[in-house]
């Protein structure tokens, strides 16, 4: 069966938010991280750790969250069942997101539930099991 557009579309979705979480991996490290020595210099260290370890944090959730995001969007073009859920959990944090997250959230959430969706991950997936071969008789 061929993959649904909606899938499709949902993994470029996926590859573009990935895209731009780079974006602000970037930034941070770029703008943040040097912005966060303003505490070293004026001899605050408590300030300076606590700007430090935010950063840090910022920087891994985002990388975290890229992967995650990368990693759905290649499972979704392979209609991978897995990739699904992967896909619908992240769709359900993107409901924290208002307004538009919400929005994007809920029509991906919708789009993975319905039947014909859900059916052709089943088809796909049982597509790529392969069948039990017939014991082969032995000729003496």
């Amino acid at each position: 069966m061929k993959r649904p557009d909606g899938v499709t579309v949902i993994a470029v979705w996926y590859f573009v938010e990935a895209f731009f979480l780079l974006i602000g991996v970037c930034s941070l490290l770029a703008l943040a991280l040097p912005a966060s020595g303003v505490f070293a210099d004026i001899g605050d260290p408590t300030g300076e750790f606590w700007a430090y370890f935010g950063v840090t944090c910022g920087v891994i959730w985002l990388l975290i969250s890229g992967i995650a995001l990368v990693l759905a969007g290649w499972g979704l073009l392979g209609m991978k069942q897995w990739a699904r859920w992967l896909a619908f959990v992240l769709a359900i944090l993107s409901l924290f997101a208002f307004p538009i997250g919400t929005v994007i959230g809920g029509v991906i959430i919708w789009y993975l539930l319905k039947g014909d969706v859900r059916e052709a991950f089943e088809m796909a997936e049982n597509a790529m099991v392969p069948e039990e071969a017939p014991p082969s008789e032995e000729v003496e």
